[in-house]
């Protein structure tokens, strides 16, 4: 930089210079100033009224005014170069907050479906299990014989061929540990014929006879698809 300047200014001296040279007059002899023609080769003919200093000073001027020129365009862009890297900066640290910030929502999100998740097997589970029957105890279902003994409301007349063809079906089951598919959907439709029979006559029966005869023969549906025992 500096190399740059002193250079300027030795162009700026040797110019004045120059100029001075040009100026000075033709013919000192005389005693008189020289005044060069108007015209020289068909052109006006220019030349320099200022004095050498004068020249010199306003050289220098430009110089130094050029100089500033550049130092400020400079500054200014030094400062627009330390604004972008600010900015940058900025928007680094914005993007990288987002990511976080997004990663976390999405984990909490991610969280709260697999706790729901959850939520809703555990209850699957519970309303499953809630609507198991309770198993026949052996007062109702003699596990050794197969013996059934029946509520009193399913002891008529109407009920009589339907219960011998499930206690035969159930004393086969104690013997043989279990139903085959033929003897499980033969019991099955037994018990649906019995429930429909019962729910035909339900408002001629006490209503507690009637619940406990229902409940009977939906938990000895429930006891002809599992094993004896």
């Amino acid at each position: 930089m500096k190399k740059a300047f002193y250079l300027a200014v030795a162009v700026v001296l040797a110019a004045a210079m120059a100029q001075a040279q040009t100026s000075g007059s033709g013919d000192d002899s005389a005693g008189e100033p020289y005044y060069p023609p108007p015209y020289y080769g068909g052109y006006p003919y220019s030349y320099h009224s200022s004095t050498a200093a004068e020249g010199y000073a306003r050289g220098m001027g430009d110089v130094i005014r050029s100089w500033g020129q550049y130092n400020l365009a400079t500054s200014a862009a030094a400062v627009n170069l330390g604004e972008a890297r600010r900015r940058q900066i900025e928007n680094d640290q914005l993007w990288t907050s987002t990511y976080f910030q997004m990663r976390d929502i999405n984990r909490q999100h991610r969280a709260a479906e697999l706790s729901q998740r959850r939520s809703t097997q555990a209850d699957w589970i519970r309303y499953v299990q809630a609507g198991k029957p309770k198993p026949l105890g052996g007062d109702e279902l003699d596990p050794v014989t197969g013996e059934l003994h029946w509520p009193i409301l399913l002891t008529g007349d109407s009920f009589a061929a339907d219960r011998v063809a499930l206690q035969d079906l159930f004393a086969a089951r104690a013997y043989h540990g279990t139903l085959n598919a033929d003897e499980f959907h033969k019991a099955t439709h037994l018990i649906d014929r019995m429930l429909a029979a019962l729910k035909d006559g339900i408002h001629d029966v006490p209503p507690q006879q009637y619940v406990a005869a229902k409940k009977f023969l939906e938990r000895l549906a429930y006891a002809a698809g599992r094993p004896a025992g």
